[in-house]
């Protein structure tokens, strides 16, 4: 994993939120209910950009560590 300020999230803070409010939307919790069954959980998007935002602001290796594994 890079050390220092040389390692950026995989995406903008921004495409994380977006995520997070359309995954919370009236339009995916109702299509997600008819294909699945169940409705959506959108805990990983928050935290995702809970930790985007704390890496941003404080560049805490808990936040690098949780999006870095996001992508693998």
């Amino acid at each position: 994993m890079a050390e220092g300020n040389n390692w950026m999230p995989p995406r903008p803070c921004e495409a994380y939120q977006a995520e997070w409010k359309l995954c919370r939307s009236a339009w995916n919790f109702l299509h997600h209910y008819y294909v699945h069954g169940e409705l959506p959980t959108c805990d990983q998007w928050l935290r995702d950009l809970t930790s985007c935002r704390d890496w941003e602001e404080r560049h805490s290796t808990e936040a690098q560590i949780s999006l870095a594994a996001e992508v693998q």
